[in-house]
């Protein structure tokens, strides 16, 4: 498998116990764009670099496209899959890409 991959995935999940922050639009519990289901945001956050935050506006209702955000101490992973006509295997991969990486022992 690609070990670089492996490794920023690993920088994420070691950390685990001391900063842990997954992003999805599922795990927003912030009161921005609670009113519009096309808009989501995450609030200023702290991070070990500093503080973060971002903001998603779809396109369409339908959402076929799924995102991710995991943060740790060391490192930050992103995901971004396309749906391509169907939202089964993005969601899928959001789902599961991360956790399938963590579980590699190199």
């Amino acid at each position: 498998m690609f070990s670089w991959l492996a490794r920023l995935a690993l920088a994420c999940w070691g950390p685990l116990a001391r900063r842990y922050a997954p992003m999805s639009k599922d795990d927003d519990n912030s009161g921005s764009g609670a009113n519009d289901a096309l808009i989501w945001c995450r609030d200023l956050e702290k991070h070990s670099f500093g503080e973060f935050s971002f903001a998603v506006v779809q396109a369409n209702e339908v959402i076929e496209d799924h995102s991710q955000v995991e943060t740790g101490r060391d490192a930050t992973f992103v995901g971004v899959y396309d749906g391509h006509g169907g939202p089964e295997a993005s969601r899928f991969i959001s789902d599961h890409l991360f956790l399938h990486l963590m579980s590699e022992r190199f």
